[in-house]
């Protein structure tokens, strides 16, 4: 059986790629890179299944679920978040589509690996067969070595006074600090996939041979640790509230901004310990289950129908996707109505309370969340799916 990978084509993190690479190290081969937001249209040429490392943050989009039957999936490393695509105030959609048929895919096909606490709590939540896997980058295996000719700390992607307060702790300790940005955008970019590989080797091996790295990136602290660097996250968010860094928050040096900027912390820079080692147990653990999936299928062959677990049909998965679509749009416009209709209630009170400060403040809240609604891509489409079936005097005016 040839073998697959996820990969977010239009991405603006270079994050999303050193995941898909990690997955790629431990493949024989690989034959398909899948594009994340396409999973229930992919279709080999010749119409035998892959065997997918299915590696990566699910459910930007919520209509792409679950896979094609050309998929033969190793569940593991999955983040999900139920606001991607709905991070529009206003979206009903959250985990809709990990219910019926959504739910039967990852139950059959399970249990599913979570690289996160969050998504483990969310998935057990809603009965779905799951267990912490850890993430798959942390699986990396080591760069090239390299003795640079100066020492070197890395600062990849830190807020500007962050950044200043570090500079500030490495004066005359001469040693270097090289400013590093996960952003790379390939929203409008034809790069191959050797293109964007090389990127991600070049950027690993900049951190391989740091003497530390400080980041607030979880794609960035993540493979430090696979690659034995030593790493320090400082970052906005601190439990209960760390949402995909727990647990690494336990395996990792760290502390919050504000702790950083007034020096509430014990890390030596110049001379950073090494990493907790506690992260190797589930990085082994994920190595051989991903030999074990390997092993498992590189020699099977056969068709899409024999490697399926599900008990639905082609014209129910339809169905069920239809269904569940059209609830989602139908609360939607619930939604946007009641805006719109709130948005014309506050126009009209502008106009008769010009001079009643503390009510027009209230009124440019209220109207700056509801355009914000109505303003949203996802919203304008669906009044205007909506509109293209009503008559003129039932349409939606925004």
């Amino acid at each position: 059986m040839k073998f697959g990978v996820i990969m977010h084509k239009t991405t603006q993190n270079i994050g999303d790629d050193i995941q898909t690479f990690a997955a790629k190290c431990h493949l024989p081969s690989v034959d398909y890179f899948i594009d994340r937001e396409c999973l229930d249209i992919f279709e080999t040429p010749d119409k035998k299944p892959a065997a997918v490392v299915m590696s990566a943050w699910y459910m930007w989009k919520k209509w792409n679920w679950p896979p094609s039957d050309y998929v033969v999936p190793l569940l593991t490393g999955i983040h999900f978040s139920d606001h991607q695509a709905s991070e529009q105030t206003g979206s009903p959609v959250q985990t809709e589509f990990l219910t019926g048929c959504g739910a039967e895919y990852m139950n059959k096909n399970g249990p599913v690996g979570c690289r996160d606490m969050y998504t483990y709590n969310k998935f057990k939540s809603i009965g779905l067969d799951a267990f912490f896997s850890g993430c798959i980058t942390l699986t990396l295996p080591k760069m090239e070595i390299k003795k640079p000719e100066r020492e070197y700390i890395c600062a990849a992607d830190l807020p500007k006074d962050i950044l200043a307060a570090l500079k500030e702790r490495m004066k005359g300790t001469g040693i270097d600090i090289v400013e590093t940005t996960h952003y790379k955008d390939y929203r409008n970019s034809n790069a191959t996939w050797e293109e964007r590989e090389a990127a991600v080797k070049e950027l690993l091996t900049i951190y391989q041979n740091a003497k530390c790295v400080v980041t607030r990136r979880l794609h960035c602290a993540l493979p430090c640790l696979a690659m034995e660097v030593p790493v320090f996250v400082t970052n906005r968010h601190k439990r209960p509230v760390s949402g995909r860094f727990d647990p690494y928050y336990d395996w990792i040096a760290n502390c919050s901004y504000k702790e950083f900027l007034a020096g509430k912390f014990d890390y030596n820079f110049a001379d950073p310990p090494a990493n907790d080692p506690a992260y190797l147990e589930v990085r082994n653990a994920m190595i051989k289950s991903i030999d074990d999936f390997v092993a498992k299928y590189k020699d099977e062959e056969g068709s899409p129908e024999q490697y399926k677990k599900t008990s639905y049909t082609a014209e129910e998965l339809y169905k069920w996707r239809c269904d569940t679509m059209r609830d989602c749009m139908n609360r939607w416009f619930d939604i946007t109505v009641a805006e719109e209709k709130e948005l014309k209630e506050l126009r009209a009170f502008k106009k008769t309370h010009e001079n009643e400060h503390d009510k027009l403040m209230q009124y440019k809240a209220e109207s700056e969340r509801s355009k914000k609604i109505l303003g949203c891509r996802s919203v304008k489409l669906a009044i205007k799916a909506r509109n293209a079936f009503m008559p003129k005097d039932k349409k939606i005016k925004v």
